[in-house]
C-alpha cells in the first residue's frame, strides 16, 4: 500500500518507561481518513452489502456466459463495482469509533536532531526527466533497470515506526528536517558504477551485510525510498540498505494494473538479484511487503529451478503477503524448498488492505489470519494482529509501523534466533503451530 501518504501526521503509539500519554489536540482522525472522509459516501454498510450482492450476481452471470462481447461487458461491470467496493472498505474502517490517535511524549525527549541516510536502489520505472526527488521516477515501466542512490533526512527525536511528514492540515507546507522525513536527493548511477560503489560500501560497513526491501501495491518511488531509509534506521542496520522499486501506480484503484505490472517486473528483479549476487555480501536479508511478495517468491522460485543462487542469503521475510494462499501452497512452496534460508511470515487479522484484496479475489491471502492462521511447512508464521496499529496505513504496514514487529525482525536478523528462541508465545499443535507477537 501507499505508505507515505497514509502515514502523514500520525503519531507513534509505542509505550516505553517513563513515557506520558497525551491526546493530540489538533485532530483525532488520521490523515488518510481525513482525505477519505472529505469525499465519503453515506450509509457505507448498506452500500457495501448491496454492492457485494450485485458483485456475486455478476460473477455467477459471467461464469455462465460464453466468451464474447456480452461476457466482456459483464466483467467490465464487475470490475467497476469492485473498484467502488475497494473505496468503501477503507471508508468503513475510517468510520470506526476507535480510530483515534494517541501521542506519547516522554518527559526527557532528546534534543531535536536529524541524520542523513543513504540507500541504494534498482528500479524498472522510467525516469520522468524531472529533477525533484519525489518526481524523479514515474509509473511507466522501463525495459532496463536503473541503479542509483537516495538520500533521506530522518529526525532522531521520534519513536521507532513513526514517519513524520509535513501535514497541510497543520499548515506545514515546507518540511522541517528537525521534525519531518525529507526526501532530499536521487542520484543516478550507471550499472558498473553502482555495483562498484555498493560493493565498496558493503566492504567498509560495520558489517558486510545487505538489507533488501521490496515494496507492494499502491507505492510510489518516493514512498519506497522513505520506507527503506526508515526501516534501516529503526533496525539500526549495520550494513548497506537497498530497495527494488517496481512501477506501481501508487493509487488505490490501480490494483489490477499493479497486479500485471508486478508480473511484468519479474525479469527486472531477476536481473537485479544477479547483481546482488556479485556484491560480496556476507549476509543478504530480503524483506518483501504486500504484493511485492509475489515478485520476490516467484523470482526466487524460478531462480532455484535454474540453479541460480544468491550467496549468503540468510533471511526471507514475507510481510503481509498479498498472495493467493492456494497458489502459494501448491506452486511456490515446492520451488523454494531447496533454498537454504530462514523463512518468516508476518500476518494479521486487522490488515484492512488484505481484507480489501478479498474484494478483488475470492481466495484467502497468505498474510491474513481472519478465520485462522495459515501454516506453511518450512515457514515460521508470526501473528502480529495484537501489535499491528490499525490507525496507521490501515493495519497493513505494521512491518515498519510497529515497534514490536521491528524488534522481532532485529532479533531474527542480528541474533539469528528462531521464533522459539525469541520466546514468542506459541499456539496450535505440531505441525500446525504458529507464534504470536504481543
Amino acid at each position: 500500500m501507499r505508505t507515505s501518504v497514509l502515514l502523514v501526521a500520525i503519531a507513534a503509539i509505542f509505550v516505553g518507561a517513563g513515557v506520558a500519554i497525551a491526546q493530540d489536540s489538533t485532530s483525532s482522525i488520521s490523515a488518510p481518513c481525513l482525505d477519505i472522509k472529505a469525499t465519503a459516501d453515506a450509509n457505507v454498510a448498506d452500500k457495501l452489502k448491496a454492492l457485494n450482492v450485485e458483485a456475486e450476481d455478476l460473477k455467477s452471470k459471467s461464469v455462465k456466459l460464453p466468451a464474447g462481447t456480452q461476457k466482456n461487458a459483464v466483467e467490465l461491470q464487475l470490475k467497476q463495482i469492485q473498484e467502488k467496493l475497494l473505496d468503501l472498505v477503507f471508508q468503513q474502517e475510517c468510520d470506526r469509533s476507535d480510530m483515534t490517535i494517541q501521542v506519547l511524549r516522554g518527559p526527557h525527549d532528546p534534543a531535536t536532531q536529524w541524520i542523513e541516510l543513504t540507500t541504494y536502489f534498482s528500479t524498472n520505472r522510467k525516469a520522468t526527466g524531472k529533477s525533484a526527488p519525489e518526481e524523479f521516477f514515474g509509473t511507466e515501466r522501463s525495459s532496463d533497470n536503473q541503479f542509483g542512490k537516495t538520500i533521506v533526512s530522518i529526525p532522531t527525536a521520534r519513536k521507532k515506526g513513526d514517519m513524520n511528514l509535513p501535514s497541510l492540515w497543520r499548515f506545514e507546507r515546507n518540511p522541517d528536517p528537525a521534525q519531518h522525513f525529507v526526501f532530499k536527493e536521487v542520484i543516478s548511477l550507471n550499472t558498473a558504477d553502482a555495483v562498484s560503489e555498493i560493493s565498496k560500501a558493503i566492504s567498509q560497513g560495520k558489517k558486510s551485510s545487505v538489507l533488501i526491501f521490496v515494496h507492494g501495491y499502491n507505492v510510489s518511488f518516493e514512498d519506497a525510498a522513505l520506507r527503506t531509509a526508515q526501516l534501516a534506521h529503526d533496525l539500526s542496520f549495520p550494513g548497506t540498505a537497498m530497495f527494488f522499486s517496481w512501477p506501481s501506480m501508487g493509487t488505490t484503484k490501480g490494483y489490477w494494473r499493479d497486479e500485471e505490472t508486478v508480473q511484468l517486473s519479474e525479469d527486472a528483479f531477476d536481473a537485479f538479484l544477479d547483481k546482488v549476487a556479485t556484491l560480496g555480501a556476507s549476509e543478504v536479508y530480503i524483506i518483501a511487503h504486500s504484493m511485492g511478495n509475489r515478485l520476490v517468491t516467484t523470482v526466487l522460485r524460478d531462480r532455484a529451478s535454474k540453479g541460480k543462487t544468491i550467496p549468503n542469503l540468510r533471511e526471507l521475510m514475507l510481510a503481509a503477503p498479498d498472495i493467493n494462499a492456494e497458489i502459494f501452497q501448491q506452486k511456490i512452496l515446492p520451488g523454494l524448498a531447496a533454498l537454504d534460508v530462514h523463512r518468516t511470515i508476518y500476518a494479521s487479522s486487522s490488515d484492512v488492505a488484505l481484507k480489501a484484496s478479498k474484494v478483488v479475489h475470492d481466495y484467502r491471502r497468505v498474510g491474513e489470519t481472519e478465520g485462522g492462521v495459515l501454516i506453511f511447512e518450512g515457514y515460521e508464521t508470526i501473528d502480529a494482529t495484537a501489535v499491528a496499529p490499525v490507525v496507521r496505513s490501515f493495519g497493513h504496514s505494521y512491518v515498519v509501523d510497529s515497534a514490536k514487529v521491528l524488534g522481532d525482525i532485529a532479533d531474527t536478523l542480528y541474533l539469528r534466533f528462531n521464533a522459539d528462541q525469541r520466546s514468542l508465545p506459541k499456539e496450535g499443535t505440531p505441525p500446525q503451530q504458529w507464534w504470536i507477537l504481543k
